[in-house]
């Protein structure tokens, strides 16, 4: 299949995933304890992909410090947006609710639930959260890589930051349609993101691409720390932390 046929292949699991666990979160209610052993597991594929796919890709084409000095940028980036959306209460309630209700959680939810129910500042999060892992995705399939535990990453981290998204929507008043229109429109929006970058950066410099495929995983590795990890760990579990292990054991055999 040509480059831009596998860009698109993987643009679309990673926009039907989103609009999946939109339909998830309508129909069924997870056991919070469910919920935390797949955050968990897909946070350990997830961890496997950055350090046996991305950063050693980016490490070919940039080499230790493009490497390096992308990892640490990337992250300041992230970090800096996430700043960004939690910039007052309401909206860092909106934001972490989302996080909360995908790993099995309470939602730290307001009184006032307007903001929940209008869900712009949680479709900016996963927007937010969502971008480093598209590109990352597009960058190795720009570089030939099959990137296979990154994708399996992407596809369960998707799923369960839609379903956790689009609960405070719901408890805000909003109506399923809504919710999963919202959702499915963003996995549109990424879907795009993915096939942009595995395809513009096709024709650039493997230095570039290196130094770019470093940005995107020092993003994905605080897209961990911020969103998944603070909750899926919230409590000391050992099932979750095997799940994690799983997880990571899954993403070891696939890259």
């Amino acid at each position: 299949m040509s480059q831009p046929g596998v860009a698109g292949l993987v643009g679309l699991l990673v926009g039907v995933s989103l609009a999946a666990g939109a339909l998830l979160a309508a129909g069924v209610q997870l056991s919070p304890r469910l919920a935390a052993l797949v955050t968990a597991f897909g946070g350990g594929i997830l961890l496997a992909a950055v350090g046996l796919e991305l950063v050693p890709a980016a490490d070919e084409g940039a080499g230790p410090g493009g490497t390096a000095l992308g990892l640490l940028g990337g992250a300041a980036l992230y970090v800096g947006a996430d700043a960004w959306l939690t910039r007052d209460r309401h909206a860092a309630t909106m934001r972490r609710s989302g996080h909360a209700a995908a790993a099995g959680q309470p939602m730290p939810m307001e009184s006032d639930n307007s903001e929940v129910a209008r869900g712009e500042t949680i479709a900016a999060g996963i927007v937010v959260d969502g971008i480093p892992e598209s590109l990352a995705l597009g960058f190795m399939v720009a570089a030939g890589e099959p990137g296979l535990a990154l994708l399996a990453a992407v596809v369960v981290g998707n799923l369960t930051e839609a379903y956790g998204a689009a609960q405070p929507i719901l408890v805000g008043g909003r109506s399923k349609r809504f919710a999963i229109g919202l959702l499915t429109g963003i996995g549109v929006l990424l879907a795009v993101t993915t096939v942009l970058g595995g395809t513009v950066a096709g024709g650039l410099d493997p230095a570039v691409v290196g130094v770019a495929q470093a940005v995107a995983a020092g993003a994905v590795l605080a897209v961990l720390s911020i969103s998944i990890i603070p909750y899926a760990f919230e409590q000391v579990s050992s099932a979750v932390a095997l799940a994690a292990a799983l997880g990571f054991t899954a993403g070891y055999l696939l890259s």
